[in-house]
């Protein structure tokens, strides 16, 4: 076949989705570990700021990896056009959340993040996201704030 992209279930890659997926994964999981590389890890009493995000970035690398040796063993979809609006929005919902947890806390920096996610799909409720949000919004304040007693500002005046 020249030109194209490799059909499903044939030659190398079986599932060049899943393939490119966790070869992406892979790739921002170890982004993540090198960036992260400074941030201070604390002691196993006392974690420090730097574990979270390790250990969400070894695990992007782990799924990348099963994800990448799947795409190779077993038959799926080739790659097909790309959705940009759930692209653009969710990056620009994870780069809100950067730029505001310092100055607006962590509740304000959650939901401007939460409320810029979903518009990236259609197929939740005004309710549902409500209560998700509301769930979300507890549970980091009971992870992070009162159970890890990690310093971070909840509101923009505390």
């Amino acid at each position: 076949m020249a030109g194209g992209s490799p059909q499903p279930g044939r030659g190398l890659l079986k599932a060049p989705q899943d393939f490119y997926c966790g070869l992406l994964y892979i790739g921002v999981g170890i982004l993540g570990i090198w960036v992260g590389a400074d941030y201070p890890r604390g002691t196993p009493v006392r974690l420090g700021t730097g574990v979270f995000p390790a250990i969400l970035s070894w695990g992007l690398v782990v799924i990348g990896l099963i994800v990448m040796v799947q795409g190779l063993m077993t038959a799926g979809p080739p790659i097909g056009r790309i959705a940009w609006r759930p692209v653009i929005l969710i990056s620009l919902a994870a780069t809100s959340f950067a730029l505001l947890i310092e100055t607006a806390g962590l509740i304000i920096a959650m939901v401007v993040m939460m409320i810029l996610a979903r518009f990236a799909g259609d197929d939740h409720s005004n309710k549902e996201f409500g209560i998700f949000a509301v769930i979300m919004v507890l549970m980091a304040l009971g992870i992070f704030v009162w159970g890890l007693e990690m310093p971070l500002k909840v509101f923009p005046w505390s």
